[in-house]
This record gives C-alpha cells, structure tokens and sequence, in this order.
C-alpha cells in the first residue's frame, strides 16, 4: 500500500478547493469515483434530513474537529490519487456522518419529518448559496419549524411549468432522464422556436 506523504495544514488548506485531474481513462479514476460514490450518498441523504453543514454545528468541539481533520486526509488522498486511501478515508468519513448524527440524536436534536426535505444550491457564477424547504404538502408545510422559504411539491411543479417553453432544459430531461442541471445562466435562455 502506497503511504500518503503527510501534508502541511498549508498543503491541506491549498488543495481544500481544488479539483484534481484524473484522465477519465484510467482505472485509477474509476475506483476513486466508486468509493466516493456511497459516501456522497450518504451525505446528499443527512443533508436533506439535517440540512446542509447543519450536523456539524449541533455536536461537540471534539467531534466536529475530528469530522473535519477527516474530510481533509480525504481531500489529500484523492489529489494524490491514491485508491487505497480514497477508499479508507471514505469509509472513515461514512463513520464519521454517522457518528455526527448519533451525537445529534442524543443531545436531543431532531431531523426533519420524512415529508419535509432540505434543498440547497451552491453558489456559481450569477447566484449566491440558496437554501429552502420542500414540503410534500400544505400540511407538512406547517410542522416545518424554520426560518427557511418552504415550498410545496405542487408550488414547484407550477414553477418548472412556468419555465415550460422558455428553456430547453425539459427537452435535454425528455431526451437524457438522467441528466442533472447544475447550472443555470442568462445563455440558457432562448427566445425563438428553434428546440436545437
């Protein structure tokens, strides 16, 4: 097993943002993508129950700094591209996720009901961070106890109808099902009839 060279903390703050380069070809990028692939599950999973970072703010000093020492040797071994560590590491922050959320629970904290869902969207290039709650209904609408904009599946329906027509991201979801929109901008906007 290849070692990990230990890292400065001015190593681990320089790589916090950056994303390394893996050639899609290699085997090496396939296995690192894999072994994230549960961890990043688990964390979209606690992120719509908690909210986003919220978990880390409701545990102690301890813990909270032992979680995140564990997200950057993670961060360290996918920059050294090193398979083996990518894949201890994952496993060592799954553990972690739990163990931040096991330490909530038993302070008293509580998720939200299974039929409120967090939802965030990062900062890009035209917009800032914007969190908000998705209720299944009106009903669940009133238990969600947050300071929050909270929206109800239909009111989101009738908002991505709204944008029916004036987009071409409902054509690319017809014709790609799986494709995700990350990004929205002023040039994905159109004005004409052309749906190419």
């Amino acid at each position: 097993m290849k070692k990990t060279p230990r890292k400065s903390r001015d190593d681990i703050q320089a790589i916090a943002d950056y994303e390394p380069y893996i050639p899609h070809s290699s085997w090496e990028y396939d296995q690192i993508d894999g072994a994230l692939k549960p961890l990043d599950a688990l964390s979209n999973e606690l992120e719509i129950s908690w909210g986003v970072d919220k978990l880390i703010t409701l545990v102690s000093p301890e813990t909270a700094a032992k979680f995140e020492a564990a997200k950057q040797k993670l961060n360290v071994a996918i920059l050294d591209h090193n398979v083996e560590e990518v894949i201890r590491r994952s496993g060592v922050l799954m553990r972690g996720y739990k163990a931040l959320e096991t330490e909530a629970l038993a302070a008293g904290y509580k998720p939200l009901p299974p039929d409120l869902w967090h939802c965030h969207a990062e900062k890009d290039a035209g917009n800032q961070d914007f969190s908000f709650v998705i209720a299944k209904d009106a009903s669940a609408a009133t238990l969600a106890q947050t300071d929050l904009p909270v929206y109800t599946v239909a009111e989101i329906a009738r908002i991505v109808r709204a944008w029916n027509g004036q987009l071409l991201i409902h054509a690319a979801k017809r014709v790609f099902p799986d494709a995700e929109l990350v990004k929205l901008t002023g040039d994905d906007m159109f004005d004409d009839d052309v749906p190419f």
